[in-house]
């Protein structure tokens, strides 16, 4: 018994590292989807994001398309690398930055290279993008504002930093994510679910079909459209009324508690932070110490109730009926 021990064990390890190693690589092919890998190409697909609507349904917030370029810097071959500024307008000095910094992201992965083309641009540099190896083009959504009030409501949408990205793994450079009002609160639900495509390519490099006919790809799921409890054309009444003053509104149904109206101001139009001029608008109104347009009075600031309080003391004396509606007080200019 003792003699045959020790080869039965070494005949069964055997068996099962060989069992493991054929399951690894000829049954279970799902980790090759992680991989790096030269011969498997990702590509994401964006959903639109969900629209916003006002409580009597009218539309406040669509989208529109837009596209970025996208570099993947351990493809590039042969840039002309004036050409492609000259076309794109851009100095050879940015081309050499978005490289670099994409390279310190990762060589192997897309990363964005110039964002939000117009559709001018797009069809531009679309008609050569052949010649410039490593780049492709990516079609994303952003904001196309149908009012011009409520900046402070919605927020605003931007494109994910180092540390988001570290912090929540479904984002990808490139990706929007919401921030600040009803875009960040709702943020999950609002944005959808990327789709993505895993491409085959051979050993020249070239695109040559879905990998394993597309078992693992997954297709976009659009955004989900929210309804707000404001109304609309009341904000646009109420921003009226604050036109170069400071100050706040918020206008709220009793019965319900519902905001109405969120008013701030000073404010913005809230399509000024759409578009390749985004960050210099942010900025100057960042840098704004005087108006502070990103300040949102109506909800951060804090101010003496004043006079208007007497209405609430005055209900409150109402209804513990030690006043009625001909009680009359001496006002003296002052308490004391």
């Amino acid at each position: 018994m003792r003699k045959i021990l020790l080869p039965a064990l070494i005949i069964a390890a055997a068996v099962l590292i060989i069992a493991r190693l054929f399951y690894l690589q000829i049954l279970d092919d799902s980790y090759i989807k992680k991989s790096e890998n030269n011969a498997i190409k990702i590509k994401y697909e964006y959903p639109e994001r969900g629209y916003i609507y006002d409580r009597h349904g009218k539309l406040m917030v669509a989208n529109q398309p837009s596209y970025d370029i996208m570099v993947t810097p351990k493809e590039m071959k042969d840039i002309d690398t004036l050409e492609m500024c000259r076309l794109l307008n851009i100095t050879k000095g940015y081309f050499v930055d978005r490289v670099e910094k994409a390279k310190v992201y990762s060589p192997r992965l897309p990363s964005v290279f110039l964002p939000q083309l117009n559709k001018k641009e797009f069809a531009a540099f679309q008609e050569k993008i052949r010649r410039f190896k490593g780049f492709d083009i990516v079609k994303r959504s952003l904001r196309d504002y149908q009012v011009n009030v409520g900046a402070n409501i919605f927020g605003y949408i931007q494109q994910v930093n180092d540390a988001i990205i570290k912090k929540q793994p479904y984002y990808k450079s490139g990706d929007l994510i919401g921030k600040q009002g009803v875009e960040e609160m709702y943020e999950e639900v609002l944005r959808g679910v990327k789709g993505v495509r895993y491409i085959q390519r051979d050993r020249f490099n070239r695109e040559i079909g879905s990998f394993k006919d597309g078992i693992y790809d997954t297709i976009a799921v659009q955004g989900e459209d929210i309804t707000l409890t404001i109304d609309a054309e009341l904000q646009k009444y109420g921003e009226a009324l604050m036109f170069e003053k400071r100050g706040g509104i918020v206008a709220i149904e009793p019965k319900t508690g519902e905001i109405l109206a969120l008013v701030t101001a000073p404010s913005y139009d809230p399509a000024i932070l759409v578009g390749r001029e985004r960050s210099k608008n942010y900025t100057a109104m960042y840098n704004d110490t005087i108006a502070m347009p990103l300040y949102d009075r109506g909800l951060l600031a804090e101010y003496p109730p004043g006079s208007p309080f007497k209405i609430l003391t005055g209900l409150i004396g109402l209804q513990e009926e030690v006043v009625d509606e001909n009680s009359t007080f001496i006002c003296h200019h002052g308490f004391s």
